[in-house]
């Protein structure tokens, strides 16, 4: 599931992201991503991750849709976790992503993630 975090800089996007992401999670999210967006002009987002599992197929074809609409403006993604396996994932993408800086930190680390994420 998806959800607002209410407590970041005005200028980032703060999700969280618990259990299972479902197709109609997107139906959530992709709205929150188009406004933020037409408000500061790119996205620089927050997501912070909890007892993450693997989304099913539908929501991975919806991941798929939105990665790409959304990877031109999208500047920075600050991601915090407890599992190591995605914060190498997420600094691998970053590594490889023009134009998109993405920073793992650990679920701790939250407010410098949060100040990496808006600077």
């Amino acid at each position: 599931m998806f959800s607002k975090i209410q407590t970041t800089p005005e200028n980032v996007l703060g999700v969280l992201v618990t259990g299972k992401i479902t197709k109609a999670d997107y139906d959530y999210l992709n709205p929150l991503l188009e406004a933020h967006k037409q408000k500061y002009g790119d996205l620089r987002l927050y997501v912070e991750l909890h007892d993450f599992q693997w989304p099913d197929a539908p929501a991975l074809w919806e991941d798929l849709k939105m990665t790409i609409k959304y990877l031109g403006p999208t500047t920075k993604l600050a991601i915090t976790t407890e599992t190591d396996w995605i914060e190498k994932i997420a600094e691998g993408a970053g590594a490889v992503i023009p134009g998109m800086e993405v920073k793992a930190f650990h679920l701790p680390e939250r407010e410098q993630a949060l100040v990496w994420a808006s600077a």
